[in-house]
């Protein structure tokens, strides 16, 4: 996994609409339900389990379960509202 510098929202969106890149959803659980504006197409995965897993030292592979819907052919582009 490659962590990739800061991209702004049209470059982003070129990315979406090519294919290129898929958007993830962090929101955090409790500001997701009023948020009324999401990307089409997101995958939705919740930071919270995954911060926990890391304060309690879980095995990477425990982790790395979380991101198990994720395409391995695109890019992954993070957002939270």
């Amino acid at each position: 996994m490659t962590i990739a510098p800061r991209i702004d929202p049209p470059a982003a969106r070129a990315k979406f609409d090519s294919g290129e890149a898929i958007p993830l959803d962090v929101t955090s659980a409790l500001v997701y339900p009023s948020v009324s504006r999401r990307i089409a197409g997101s995958v939705r995965i919740a930071p919270e389990p995954i911060v926990r897993a890391l304060q309690a030292a879980r095995p990477a592979s425990e982790i790395m379960q979380h991101f198990s819907s994720l395409p391995d052919d695109r890019q992954i582009i993070a957002y939270c509202t």
